[in-house]
């Protein structure tokens, strides 16, 4: 008894070929994977990463910068606290013992709510700083990815805005690397007329 052999088609067989030679469309392979976490937001905190990202574009800022510079200000912002403390293991002072308490510290008005749907997506780099950043405060209370970065934008928020929640420090910069130099160092950003910033800078 003899066996037929089947064979594909020559046509499906040079069709695979030419399809497997064709460039691939999207981002090249790179030897580091891309990892991405999802941040809830609150509406607040989603109002405040809008009307940043927003107002930063013209600078040459994307949102993914406008992230890393909200989590670079609260890491500054806690390195300036741990300085002013005696103790040598201290990372807050005593009695800020919860993220409320890290809020008033901070001169910033706590959420109301829970972080909502919103959400957004962190990619590797800043997403390795909110990690870093959740740990540290995780040493003291128990804080979340999500309520972390909240806290992050609503302290940029409030460091580039003045008293009645105006973005006029933008218009006096001229590329986000100054901006993000000026943020980083608070006393050199000054307010045009004659408004005054929400926060003692």
């Amino acid at each position: 008894m003899s066996t037929r052999h089947t064979r594909a088609p020559r046509r499906r067989i040079i069709g695979a070929n030419w399809e497997a030679q064709q460039p691939r469309r999207g981002r090249p392979p790179t030897m580091t994977p891309r990892k991405a976490t999802r941040i809830y937001q609150t509406s607040l905190h989603r109002q405040h990463w809008l009307t940043l990202a927003n107002a930063l574009a013209p600078l040459g800022a994307a949102r993914i910068d406008v992230a890393a510079l909200a989590i670079d200000l609260l890491d500054r912002s806690l390195d300036d606290i741990r300085n002013g403390l005696t103790g040598a293991d201290q990372v807050l002072p005593v009695g800020v013992v919860d993220l409320r308490s890290l809020y008033f510290l901070l001169d910033l008005q706590p959420p109301i709510g829970d972080a909502s749907q919103y959400n957004i997506t962190m990619l590797t780099e800043t997403r390795e700083k909110i990690s870093i950043m959740t740990i540290r405060l995780q040493s003291i209370f128990r804080a979340t990815w999500s309520q972390v970065f909240g806290l992050a934008m609503a302290l940029l928020f409030q460091r580039l805005t003045d008293r009645r929640g105006r973005l006029t420090i933008v218009d006096q910069i001229e590329s986000f690397e100054s901006l993000r130099q000026a943020v980083l160092q608070p006393r050199q950003l000054e307010f045009g007329g004659g408004s005054t910033p929400n926060h003692d800078l």
